[in-house]
């Protein structure tokens, strides 16, 4: 350890010399496989004792110079993001008291920006829990300044300290960042997954965005796209360097699923959204747009145009401001209204779908994706749409949804697995259906209870999420133990294989130590006989349809069934093929009844009920 002169002089030099250097790790929109931006860490003189951020900081704060060293990390990272002309936004690392204090005032920063060629709102401030604000009224003072010039803000590290949850109330972020410590091993800590989503759910209730940092497995990827989570980064998809390359990782350059076809169909488009709103010409005084808002009270926003296209729009608080500044009038009246927009706005064709929109809105943090968007045919000029109207038909779509998921998984229930599997006969387009079930399920459920039948029941649901994931794939739940994936490229052998793999390795802690080293338990059937019951192990039936033939969904039904009967006659883990195409009803005279179910009571086992489909009288269980 270098002694304290050393270390005051090495920190001297710094701070005259400006010897700070910027890494960049880049952060990934995970649903539209695009940069979202690059968090900007910075790093002392290589080979020195102060060349990580540890020691660089910590020593800084013992000598009394943090504000001047966070004020030179902050001006070489705008350098080196603007040098290097990256696209998406710079998330640069501040403490709150510099925020208040090291900044003195916004201008500062404005300046710095505008030195570089970068405006505010391709900046977003992640606030650290070190060094905090003495005053947080001074502290959300000074965000109010610096959002007023575009700029976002982000709570850093949630989780890692007790003021991240006091932040958010205070602050109202932009970003949430959750710490790395409950992205490791996500894949296999229920708790972990529980905080994720919790999170994640209040997110969405206070307009928040969210990003995971610590990525390092694909597991862990898999586990939170599963979630829902929309950004993420870490080692595993980029390690921070001073120069990084714009090229997506091949882990996230899965190949694009595809919609489950019975939405694809019925899928609803912009223009159901559209709210016909008079335009202005960019020359019109700004007093008559002024009063149009004046008017009427339920008008927001104005489009801006140049002959047919649009060119800006104006905001009815932004415009009200202005005017009620001293000399408003005077200096606004006649000048004309082009002079007066926004110009960052967002444009969505009367053709795009609601979901397509509504990716768009989400794929960046944008503080436009909030004002209303304009709507065009052909890139004219056709009405506008707000975010409101939007979520209201988003919310009406998940309800309807919900209606049919099940309860336990939220995955797809029977009528969404019918209806896919009649589109795509409808359709003509080939597929394969893989029946999965598990085995001895209800004897495990009797041996170690409901409750950790649930648990297996949503870790297999989870495991199939981060499945479909990476296939091109649609995965169901029938009910019980019971689940159907519908591969759109017809076969899928090759991953239904792995996926028995990973469910054997997954399920072993749900047993006793005892209970895996004997291969399963004793019991008893019901007749007092005494019985060996193996591990739970899993039995997948592939079929591949004849889509010329199969009629309807009841016809897959009946070779997924055939199948994954004969899959259950192993006592292991097991994947059994159909070389069948066709269903035997087909090749006799009375064909199946159309109101028959997809898969009967007989092949459903009831998770919560004593009575299950899965025990039979006087026999062991199958």
């Amino acid at each position: 350890m270098k002694n304290t002169t050393d270390i005051q002089s090495l920190l001297i030099d710094i701070i005259e010399n400006k010897k700070i250097h910027t890494v960049l790790q880049p952060i990934y929109n995970l649903s539209s496989q695009r940069i979202l931006g690059f968090e900007a860490l910075s790093r002392g003189p290589v080979g020195t004792i102060l060349a990580t951020p540890d020691p660089l900081f910590t020593q800084a704060e013992k000598f009394n110079c943090h504000a001047q060293i966070e004020a030179i990390c902050i001006e070489k990272a705008i350098e080196c993001f603007a040098r290097q002309n990256l696209p998406g936004k710079l998330f640069l690392n501040m403490t709150p008291n510099f925020i208040v204090n090291g900044l003195v005032n916004p201008c500062q920063l404005k300046s710095l920006l505008r030195r570089f060629g970068l405006t505010g709102s391709r900046v977003v401030i992640e606030i650290t829990e070190d060094n905090p604000a003495n005053n947080i009224d001074d502290l959300k003072n000074t965000i109010n300044e610096l959002r007023d010039i575009g700029i976002q803000f982000a709570i850093d590290d949630l989780g890692a300290g007790y003021s991240g949850l006091i932040q958010w109330s205070q602050i109202k972020p932009n970003l949430i960042k959750i710490d790395k410590y409950f992205v490791q091993n996500c894949n296999e800590d229920m708790m972990k997954r529980e905080f994720l989503n919790a999170v994640l759910r209040l997110a969405d209730n206070t307009g928040a965005m969210t990003i995971v940092e610590g990525v390092e497995t694909q597991a862990e990827l898999d586990s939170v796209r599963a979630l829902g989570v929309s950004f993420a980064q870490g080692y595993y998809l980029a390690r921070p360097t001073p120069e990084p390359s714009l090229r997506l990782p091949e882990v996230l350059l899965s190949v694009q699923k595809r919609q489950p076809a019975h939405e694809f169909i019925q899928q609803q488009t912009v223009s159901l959204l559209l709210n016909s709103i008079k335009a202005e010409s960019w020359h019109t005084p700004t007093r008559t747009v002024m009063d149009r808002f004046r008017n009427d009270k339920t008008l927001y926003t104005i489009p801006i145009l140049d002959g047919v296209k649009v060119i800006g729009i104006v905001m009815r608080e932004e415009l009200m401001e202005h005017f009620s500044q001293p000399l408003g009038h005077a200096l606004y009246d006649k000048k004309p209204i082009n002079q007066l927009m926004k110009t960052d706005f967002i444009v969505a064709e009367s053709s795009m779908s609601v979901e397509a929109l509504s990716r768009m809105l989400t794929d960046e943090t944008r503080l436009e994706a909030r004002t209303p968007f304009v709507i065009t045919e052909n890139g004219q000029y056709l009405g506008m749409g707000s975010v409101r109207a939007l979520l209201r038909k988003i919310t009406d779509a998940k309800i309807e949804r919900a209606k049919h998921s099940n309860p336990l998984t939220q995955l797809p229930g029977n009528l969404p697995i019918d209806k896919e599997i009649d589109a795509l006969l409808t359709n003509k387009q080939s597929f394969s259906m893989a029946y999965v079930d598990l085995n001895h399920f209800k004897p495990f459920n009797d041996q170690y209870g409901y409750a950790k039948g649930d648990q297996v029941i949503v870790m297999l649901a989870d495991l199939l999420r981060s499945f479909q994931n990476t296939q091109n794939c649609f995965v169901g739940h029938i009910g019980g133990d019971d689940f159907v994936i519908i591969f759109y490229q017809p076969n899928g052998q090759a991953q239904l294989t792995d996926l028995l793999t990973q469910f054997d390795q997954r399920v072993k802690p749900y047993f006793s130590q005892s209970h895996l080293s004997a291969g399963g338990y004793a019991s008893h059937t019901r007749t007092g006989k005494p019985v060996f019951y193996p591990l739970l192990s899993l039995s997948i039936g592939l079929v591949t349809p004849c889509i010329t033939n199969c009629q309807n969904h009841h016809h897959v039904a009946e070779l997924a069934v055939e199948a994954k009967k004969q899959a259950k006659k192993r006592t292991k883990s097991y994947l059994y093929i159909n070389p069948k195409q066709i269903p035997d009803s087909l090749t006799q005279p009375e064909p199946s009844s159309p109101d028959a179910p997809l898969f009967y009571e007989s092949e459903i086992p009831r998770l919560s009920l004593p009575q299950s489909s899965h025990e039979q009288a006087n026999q062991p269980y199958s």
